[in-house]
This record gives C-alpha cells, structure tokens and sequence, in this order.
C-alpha cells in the first residue's frame, strides 16, 4: 500500500473533498485506498460499532465463539441491542439489571476483496463514549494530567475527529523543524487543551485463531453503562442554581414557610412560655388550631437551621440573621402593662430553636402575638439573604454530578484505531463513524432480564424453624436496648425512654427469619401505599404453584 512521502505534502481539492466523504463514512485514504472500521460485514446497515446485548453469564465466551463462522456471526442479531425508550431512542441497560453490552467492530482494507487488516500494523483500538450537549455538540470524559474534569466539549481539544490522547495531538501539525517543532510542542504542553485527555473504552483484538478462521480483524469491548466517577473539580460555568431558581421566583417562594415569604403567620399560644412538651400536647383533642400554628413553627425553625444554617457562623448566616433581627415582633400585654414588651426575630427563633429542635431543658421564651407582615424593602432584603445563605450552603457541600448520573442524557460510540509509523509516514488515527443516539436506563427498570429467585423459609414448619440458628449478630448500644426493653404499647404511644447508661448488648438473629419479618412487613406497607399510588397490580405479581410431593 502506498504512502505519501511526508505528512505536510500538498493535497488538491479533489483529494481533501474525498478524505471528507471518507471520514463522514468511516473511511481512511491515506495510504491510497480506504480503511474502513465498522459493525462487522453481515451487520451491512451499521455504520457504527455493533452493540450487542447479553444475559447470558459467559457472554464473552459465547460472542468470540460465534464470531469465529459466518452463521455465528448472523446469530448475534438475536441478541443486538434493541430496547427503546418512549422516544423511540436506543436504550442500553446497566449490570445492575443483568444486562451487559459488548461492542463489537471489523477493520479491513475497502479494496477489491476487502481483505483484513493486519493486526500487526496496529498500535491501537478504543472507543470513545461521548454525551451530546446543546445543539447536539458532542462532550468527552476528561482528564488532565490524572485529575478528572467530567464532562467537557470536544471543541477544546480540537473537535470531534480529535486524538483523544494528547500526546498524540501534540505529534499533529509538526512543520518538520526540529527548533521550531520543540518550541510549539513546550506552547502546547503549557495550555490547558493541549493536556486533556479523553477517557478511551479499550477494544481488544479477537484471538489469532477466530480471525484466521472469520477470515477477519475483529475487535470487542465491554460498554459501560454505569460509573461511579465524579469530576474533581467544579465546571467553570456551574452555578448553585440555575435562574429558575433566584430569591424572587414562584418556585423559590413556594418553597419556604409563609413567614419566610414576607406574610402575617399565626403563632402558636401568644404570651405562653414556649415548651419542648407543645408537640405531644398538640395532638389532643381541642388543640387543632395550636397543632397547625406549632407545625409552621417547627417548620420554620427546621428550614432555617438545615436548609440556611441561620444559627451558624459563616458571613451569609451572619448577614441573615442581621435581617432576622431588623424584624420586630410584639409579644401579647400581660397585667399591669400599659406597653408591650418587643423582641426581634431573631432572638425569639434562636430561642424557639434551643427548645423545639435541640431539646434543652428549661423553659423557652414567650411567643408573640404574630409574625407581622413585612413591608416590601424588609421582604425582598430577607429573600436575598435567604437565598445568598442557601447558595454558599450548596456550594459549600459540593455534588458534582457523576458520568452517567443524568438520565435524560443521549449518548454515542465512536471506534477509532491508530496506525503504527510505516517508513517514512508517521502513525495516524482512523476514525470510524458514530453509533446511533442511545441513552442509559435507571438503575430501577426492568430489563424483562432473568429473575433473581429467594426461597423463604416455611414458618409453619415448626421443624424446620428449629434449625435455623443464629448466624447474624447485632452490637446494641445502651441507648438502643433501653428503648426497645419498654412496653410495646408504650412505644407505639410516644412514651419510650432512652437511656445512655447500662450494658452493650450482642443479639444475635437467624438471617432466614430477618428476611420473613422483612418480607410480612414489605405487604403491609405495599398494601398501605397503594391507598395512594395504587401501584400494587404492578409491582406485585404473585403466581401460585403446587407443592412438590415429597421424595422417597
């Protein structure tokens, strides 16, 4: 096979308009005719790698087997990927659901013939797992120099026909002087596109002697389809929120309690002294309009500490709670008063907080009359505080999100093979062409996959239930022990004690029996949901089936 001279030789229009066509359908002309990296040839319509969809626990073993014939090769039909969503896109499945997926390419010369590629000449084969953004512009799994990055666009190494390594960009684009070559390599090293790498799926050479029997070069791989991979570093561009989301929005207003919204709010019992006890009382008959104004309380207590950590010391919950405390609130008369005692707001839920949340003993303070209604320069300054407290919050527990952690996201393969130096002509890339969109399905799906079957054991078999001993211990903490020794009718009313002091115990338990108690519990709860979500015709399907007769 012929080879141009050196890699900077001219090239007419013809020729670059024919190296455009070729790469668009998987082809490579640089060494005179086309090289082709595809779905094997019996699979004519895939452009793209052949992905398959295996069950079965052997895959591997059974794919390269039927690999090796002509008929073997047309039986893996039966087991290409085929599962689509809503939308009618492909949809592969995870390992969690017993499925895995193998991609499966051909390389071979599109000459007269088509005959094999030799294996020798190969440096080496991969596939690269791509996310389409906007626009459907293609992103890459990233790296620099060991440090992941997560999801990145393609334009920042060079597009999508890009050498996913960058040490191989680097080699891309040489002038042929040495000096020169040195200086623009060292520029390269020194920009952050010039070190990313793409994370490469690794194909691997079928064995010598199912391609020398296929008459074949073959190559398989695994395709992930779950990751527990997150990027080190935040985006650039990512934002706590989105602008959905800011302090004046309905979705951020319907969020909070309607004293946090800048409204009048009942309190619970005004001119009481605020106790740790109102929330059990607040279940007895005659208190329903207490109950619903002590719940808001609590509410607005909760949302502040977890959500705004109003009570902390960071600068956000330091500018919060001077708007907190800018809010006056009036408590009720008392005899002999002629004015009314004030307090701020803030000072009245630190205290509330002390009592209701952290459960301190001693009284609280006195509640007021109400939450006032604020006037508009109070009611937006709280909304920014807010939501400027919610903001460092979030950023200060940072969740990047994970390579396949969005589920709506649209995925491709592309199989791409990089050719070793042959005389005078340096190594190159081959890109084949892209599979078609498929997305990723939940690890919650059904894959219509085989079914993971657990015998119970049968609790009327007095017999039987005698020989399970325990094989399971638990270490029970004092606290733990103490609570559970109560009444049982105590617990299920509210009144059981926990206390710190007395012995550790070990308890140890038949893991069979766990599983039976988990199970009787399992219907009680399905059948109690289902009042709400009515979801027991789907997600219970029970089948019944005669007792084997005992053997002799």
């Amino acid at each position: 096979m012929a080879l141009p001279a050196s890699p900077t030789q001219p090239i007419g229009s013809q020729r670059a308009q024919r190296r455009k066509v070729a790469a668009a359908n998987g082809h490579s002309v640089e060494h005179g005719h086309p090289v082709r990296l595809c779905a094997p040839r019996e699979f004519e319509r895939h452009t793209g790698p052949l992905l398959l969809q295996r069950s079965d626990e052997h895959f591997l073993e059974s794919t390269l087997e039927a690999l090796r014939s002509e008929a073997g090769r047309r039986s893996l039909q039966g087991h290409q990927a085929r599962s689509r969503n809503r939308d009618g896109v492909l949809k592969l499945y995870q390992p969690i659901q017993r499925q895995f997926h193998v991609a499966v390419v051909e390389l071979y010369c599109e000459t007269p013939g088509q005959p094999r590629f030799d294996p020798a000449r190969i440096e080496a084969v991969g596939l690269v797992l791509r996310r389409l953004g906007a626009g459907r512009q293609p992103q890459g799994w990233m790296s620099r120099e060991g440090r992941l990055l997560g999801w990145l666009p393609l334009s920042r190494i060079g597009g999508a026909d890009a050498d996913p390594l960058a040490s191989a960009r680097l080699l891309h684009g040489r002038t042929g002087v040495a000096d020169l070559d040195r200086h623009l390599d060292a520029w390269r090293r020194q920009q952050d596109e010039g070190r990313l790498n793409e994370q490469v799926i690794p194909l691997y050479v079928a064995p010598p002697d199912i391609c020398r029997e296929a008459g074949r070069t073959l190559y398989y791989g695994i395709v992930p389809t779950v990751s527990s991979e997150q990027p080190e570093l935040q985006p650039e561009d990512a934002a706590p929120f989105g602008a959905d989301f800011g302090p004046r929005t309905s979705e951020f207003l319907a969020h909070l309690p309607i004293a946090l919204r800048g409204h009048a709010a009942a309190l619970p019992r005004p001119g009481q002294l605020l106790g740790a006890d109102w929330l059990k009382q607040s279940f007895t008959p005659g208190e329903q309009a207490h109950s619903d104004a002590l719940l808001e309380l609590l509410r607005l207590l909760t949302q502040l500490s977890g959500e705004f950590d109003a009570f902390g010391s960071s600068e956000p919950a330091r500018q919060l709670q001077q708007v907190l405390a800018g809010i006056e609130l009036t408590l009720p008369l008392r005899s002999g008063q002629s004015q009314p005692e004030r307090t701020d707001a803030f000072r009245f839920l630190k205290a509330a907080r002390r009592c209701l949340l952290l459960g301190e003993s001693g009284t609280g303070p006195r509640v007021p009359e109400v939450w006032p209604a604020l006037e508009v320069s109070v009611r937006h300054a709280l909304l920014d505080a807010l939501h400027a407290a919610l903001a460092a919050r979030a950023a200060a527990q940072p969740h990047p999100a994970g390579r396949f952690d969005d589920l709506s996201a649209r995925y491709q393969l592309r199989p791409f093979v990089r050719l070793k130096p042959q005389g005078r002509c340096p190594g190159r890339l081959v890109w084949g062409s892209a599979s078609e969109d498929f997305v990723i399905a939940a690890w919650y799906e059904g894959a219509q996959g085989p079914v993971a079957r657990i015998v119970l054991p049968d609790p009327g078999d007095k017999g039987l239930l005698a020989s399970l001993k325990p094989n399971v211990s638990f270490v029970v903490p004092p606290s733990l022990q103490s609570l559970l020794s109560a009444d049982s009718k105590s617990l299920l009313e509210g009144k059981g004690q926990s206390s710190g002091a007395g012995l550790t115990w070990i308890c140890s338990f038949s893991l069979p029996v766990i599983t039976i108690c988990a199970f009787i519990v399992l219907n009680l709860f399905l059948s109690l949901f289902n009042l709400v979500f009515g979801w027991l015709a789907s997600l219970k399907i029970c089948l019944p089936f005669p007792k084997p007769p005992p053997r002799n």
